[in-house]
């Protein structure tokens, strides 16, 4: 059995019933009587696509299995170092490796999950190797010393030689998918092979999962190992087809979370498990019921259906369960009882009120509802939600131009009726949720891409209410939206999807995930919902949250910071036309960086990608596999008022936007002005190099500028990540990057914003 606590649902949190956590309350755990440790902060998922108890690893190496054996695996070895280092093996594959020195060696403590069959019966076992190296001049006793039941696949000496490097690996059996079969013997589980079989299983497994979506390739590779690891976790955290929102918290569906996150993996291309995820939606909202008490989950069910039948255009599946989304849909009409006839009073804001971001939310049912009728040629149903759709976008703007005048408003606020303030959370420092309907309402951009025309206050006032939120925030640093209340929250990146809709804040999506890689993991690529504080501590390099609420990791978080990432650089509108580059930030264009997107899912099953390059004042793209039936608008940010000329297409200078017809496969587009770049000081490699694990510093091991190397406890040196090296230096300037002021001057380095 297991169970599910709800805790301060960032922008919806309310005392509704009995079972909901208060935010600073203990987190919902497993239930019955495991034995695994529920304390730590730092929490990882490891384990198995669609496992059912999932494991969760922290950073001392440890990790606790709240199935079958219900204990917590530890390494004496570790003994709290003064530094150490957390990070996924491979850059982002679900194999959590703890660094750190002990007696002039370097001791690594990695923890994966493979799925094992033995006579017939599916577990997961989670597999540890703690590498002992040498680098001492003399020999070391150094006994990993675990505790909580592993089963020792290697027993080497615990006497490390000089030089040497010593595997000491371990196995415990930790998951059965649900299934009541007897657990493994010890002597089974050690037959079933060793960790380096079960290691390469592992990331050919997740590489070919990954294969199947959307590729990312961004100038910087933190982004793109975040979104590669944010798929796999979802896929551990998930139990069969159930998408889950998290495991020390949040271990269920709940309604709209499943919308968003379904949403995400549809657009970014798995669609091969979509008819199983599908019927897990929840099509009535139940205010008595924790995981379904959330009305724009209603509202927005028929969002995920139409972006499968836009991707895939599978009819046949949409058409069988037509019957219970024109039902979802029509309850968007009957909801619209509140003042003028906008939305019914929620809860969607921590308290009853009626909220800006449920009628975003139900606009934008509206609008995936009219797309699916009229695809499967029911007439007087796209006609029905035509008209409603006017006349709540309407009600909606008349109430809000009231609301914004009558107290002379110069942004959009939360509640529709009344200003942010005091007397409700969108008001309170440092509450992040005065920017709720920029990201769970999802019209603003969304809204876009699925027809609608972009007018109105809700669109004029999105610039205006991001500078508004920003400014009234205290002691925070750039692109943080605040918490609940506190410094961040997972959703920091996705409340940067309405950027995409405005004039001034197009990047800002990309800007608040670098802000939560740099500052606020609690783990490797995972965030709590909500992220109290951030601070130093012995993990390393980095700032890290110190003090969370809700779960981590947390899945809808995720799936937001992914699909926002995504939208930047690629995004398909009902149209057939796609958007590249709309979020593109001007860094991103400085010479030799690449962006690019390979597999990208478009209209009827096809897949296309796009490639970006830039030097100087030129800026090429490079289009790949089918061509979009409404050609492409590449826009970046860059563009607006700065077109020189264009080797394709026609060019819209003011808006900066180059349109190219269908079947195009290239363009240069030449600038008038090259991209600025403000310089924010010289790189300090040698506490770079020493925060990465390279306990010897750096080293000039040529005369230029390319050659300093990282040097690690055994004297050998690694190429030094000079970008990487200025964003950890400068956190909160986000899409830092280093060059030269000359290649001959090793000590010309400078970090460019």
């Amino acid at each position: 059995m297991k169970t599910h606590s709800r805790k301060r649902r960032g922008w919806f949190a309310a005392l509704v019933t009995a079972a909901l956590v208060l935010a600073g309350s203990s987190p919902a755990w497993h239930s019955g009587d495991a034995q695994a440790a529920v304390t730590q902060h730092d929490s990882a998922s490891i384990g198995w696509d669609g496992d059912y108890y999932g494991v969760l690893t922290h950073k001392d190496g440890s990790f606790d299995v709240h199935s079958g054996p219900n204990t917590t695996v530890r390494f004496g070895i570790y003994n709290n170092p003064a530094r150490v280092q957390w990070f996924n093996a491979g850059g982002y594959y679900p194999a959590l490796t703890t660094q750190f020195e002990r007696d002039n060696s370097t001791v690594t403590i990695t923890n994966f999950g493979d799925k094992v069959t033995i006579g017939g019966r599916d577990f997961v076992a989670i597999y540890s190797r703690v590498r002992i190296v040498n680098h001492d001049t003399v020999a070391h006793v150094l006994d990993p010393a675990p505790t909580g039941g592993t089963l020792a696949l290697t027993r080497p000496s615990t006497t490390v030689q000089p030089g040497q490097t010593t595997d000491f690996d371990y196995v415990i059996a930790a998951d059965r998918f649900g299934q009541g079969h007897a657990w493994p013997t010890a002597a089974e589980l050690v037959a079933a092979g060793g960790y380096d079989a079960h290691y390469a299983h592992m990331t050919s497994y997740w590489d070919g999962k990954l294969a199947q979506i959307a590729q990312i390739r961004v100038p910087d590779p933190q982004l793109a190992n975040a979104y590669r690891a944010g798929y796999i976790t979802t896929n551990l955290v998930k139990d069969g087809n159930r998408l889950n929102v998290g495991e020390n918290g949040y271990d269920a569906i709940f309604n709209h979370d499943l919308v968003g996150m379904l949403v995400q993996l549809l657009e970014a291309g798995d669609l091969n498990r979509a008819k199983d995820y599908l019927p897990t939606l929840i099509a009535q909202d139940d205010p008595n019921d924790i995981t379904r008490m959330y009305p724009d989950g209603t509202w927005k069910y028929n969002w995920p259906w139409a972006v499968y039948l836009r991707k895939t255009g599978d009819a046949a599946f949409v058409r069988d369960n037509f019957a219970t989304i024109r039902q979802t849909a029509h309850r968007i009409e009957s909801d619209a009882t509140g003042p003028g006839g906008i939305m019914k009073a929620t809860i969607a804001v921590d308290a009853i009120g009626h909220w800006t971001v449920d009628n975003q939310s139900a606009l934008l049912g509206l609008l995936t509802y009219r797309y699916i009728a009229t695809t499967l040629g029911e007439t007087a149903e796209a006609a029905w939600a035509e008209r409603v759709y006017t006349t709540l976008l309407n009600a909606v703007n008349a109430k809000l131009n009231n609301t914004i005048s009558s107290n002379r408003l110069t942004y959009l606020p939360c509640a529709i009726a009344v200003p942010n303030s005091s007397a409700n959370v969108c008001g309170q420092t440092n509450n992040g949720n005065w920017a709720s309907m920029f990201l769970f309402g999802r019209w603003s951009w969304d809204g876009q891409l699925w027809g609608a025309t972009p007018a109105g206050p809700m669109i004029d006032l999105i610039d205006a209410t991001y500078d508004n939120g920003f400014s009234r925030l205290s002691g925070l640093p750039k692109h943080t939206f605040g918490g609940y209340p506190g410094v961040s929250s997972a959703y920091n990146a996705g409340y940067g999807s309405a950027g995409l809709a405005s004039s001034r804040y197009r990047s800002e999506g990309i800007h608040g995930y670098q802000y939560l890689v740099q500052n606020a993991q609690s783990a490797p690529f995972s965030w709590w919902e909500g992220i109290q504080t951030v601070g130093t501590s012995n993990w390393s390099p980095g700032t890290h949250s110190t003090a969370g609420t809700g779960s981590s990791p947390h899945m809808w978080g995720q799936a937001n910071a992914s699909k926002v990432l995504l939208d930047s650089l690629l995004a398909e509108k009902l149209d057939g036309t796609v958007i590249v580059g709309r979020g593109l930030p001007t860094q991103w264009l400085r010479d030799g960086a690449t962006t690019g997107v390979g597999n990208y899912p478009i209209a009827g099953g096809r897949r296309m990608g796009a490639s970006i390059t830039a030097s100087g004042t030129t800026v090429s793209l490079t289009l790949t596999g089918a061509a979009p039936a409404g050609g492409v608008r590449f826009e970046l940010p860059a563009f607006v008022g700065n077109i020189a000329r264009t080797s394709a297409g026609t060019a819209d200078n003011a808006k900066g936007v180059v349109t190219l017809p269908a079947g195009t496969s290239s363009v240069t587009v030449t600038l008038a002005q090259p991209p600025s770049f403000t310089e924010k000081g010289g790189l300090d490699l040698q506490r770079y190099c020493t925060s990465i694990g390279a306990v010897n510093g750096v080293v000039l091991a040529g005369t230029t500028a390319h050659d300093w190397r990282c040097v690690t406890g055994t004297g050998a040196q690694v190429a030094v990540d000079v970008d990487d090296a200025c964003q950890r230096q400068n956190p909160h300037e986000q899409a830092m990057f280093s060059r030269p002021a000359a290649m001959a001057d090793p000590y010309s380095w400078k970090c460019l914003v």
